[in-house]
């Protein structure tokens, strides 16, 4: 019961920061996706199919696959919500589901794996008008179930229906030698898109040209976006941003970073002490921490994703909505790890407590 009034507790404090946030400014969580998705929605609640007005004119939405949408939709239908309103439940409820697979899979040590869904990068997916955070449920979803059954078949065609990036699952069971699976998933994800190319004659609504730019220069640019999300995922507020903060809160902001840093420092500490009594060089604790599934979809996605930007113009940049799956994969696999390692564990959890802690200072809205 303990355990699970804390992943509870940390559900509340995630969904209580989300709605101050929506509180202090609603129109900054809604960016110009979010439009289409809303008007699809709106589409489909009225009955009038799966529909946006783009580039001029009313047209079938094949840029972005039907689950978001239809999700909005149905919160909507079933609360008697705005479909803003249910845009943001539906973001909400994804978390909550995020939280019940890993409470599923780990139980006990559920309520420590689940701290990385206090990211504040990932408060500012959450409170966005996005698909990523369906997204990350079904992902969560696919690392967390057994994909040795056909389960992982349902899981990634609802990552499918989220996002088209989902396509990458189909490499991931075929490295896990699930062939059958992987059959089944590529002939949904051809189905889908065949349909889609019935309707407009795209199979995704035109994306797939090649940037103009250098290829040296978008290298450049992707590499720093990684860097960035590297370093700033859990350490990363948005306030900085607004030009009327006053000097109090950026100071704030800054001795906060400084504690998380610190943190990390403490953890490494206590990291190398471990690696050192238990004769295990970097190498070694490297292969056992990316051992789990988290690792081999998050790299996959990675790899997919960098690709994609590399060979896409439509794919304006690697940022931290882009490469939050990644992000947040990783850092699950990893407090995965630590808890597995009951020494380690022991000597390091409040350290990581109060670094997660900090990260949701930083996405308090503070205006």
């Amino acid at each position: 019961m303990g355990n699970k009034t804390a992943l509870v507790s940390q559900w509340w404090l995630i969904a209580t920061v989300v709605l101050l946030k929506l509180r202090a400014d609603v129109s900054y969580f809604l960016t110009p996706d979010s439009y289409h998705y809303l008007h699809a929605a709106q589409s489909l609640f009225d009955g009038k199919g799966y529909r946006i007005f783009f580039e001029g004119q009313d047209t079938f939405c094949a840029i972005w696959p039907v689950g978001y949408a239809a999700s909005i939709a149905g919160v909507a239908w079933l609360t008697g919500f705005s479909l803003e309103i249910a845009s943001k439940w539906v973001n909400l409820l994804a978390l909550a589901g995020c939280f019940w697979l890993i409470y599923s899979r780990f139980r006990e040590r559920a309520w420590f794996v689940s701290l990385a869904f206090g990211a504040s990068s990932l408060v500012q997916v959450y409170a966005n008008t996005w698909s990523e955070a369906l997204f990350l449920f079904f992902l969560v979803g696919f690392t967390t179930q057994d994909i040795d059954s056909e389960k992982g078949v349902f899981w990634a065609i609802g990552a499918f229906l989220s996002r088209y990036a989902a396509v990458f699952l189909a490499f991931v069971l075929l490295f896990q030698r699930k062939f059958r699976a992987s059959l089944y998933y590529l002939l949904f994800v051809a189905g889908y898109l065949f349909f889609n190319f019935s309707q407009t004659q795209t199979f995704t609504g035109g994306h797939g040209f090649w940037p103009r730019e250098s290829f040296g220069l978008r290298l450049w640019r992707g590499l720093r976006g990684l860097g960035e999300e590297l370093l700033f995922f859990t350490v990363r507020d948005w306030d900085l941003k607004n030009a009327v903060v006053n000097d109090a809160t950026k100071w704030l902001i800054y001795s906060t970073a400084v504690a998380q840093f610190l943190m990390i420092g403490l953890i490494m500490r206590e990291s190398w002490k471990w690696a050192k009594e238990n004769e295990l060089d970097a190498y070694s604790m490297t292969k056992k921490v990316t051992k789990s599934l988290f690792f081999r979809v998050a790299i996959g996605y990675l790899v997919f994703t960098i690709g994609i930007y590399l060979t896409d113009a439509s794919v304006e940049s690697l940022y931290f909505r882009r490469l939050a799956p990644a992000s947040l994969l990783l850092t699950l696999g990893f407090l995965a790890w630590v808890s597995s390692q009951k020494s380690l564990f022991e000597r390091t959890k409040w350290y990581f407590v109060i670094f997660f802690a900090l990260s949701i200072v930083h996405a308090f809205p503070k205006n």
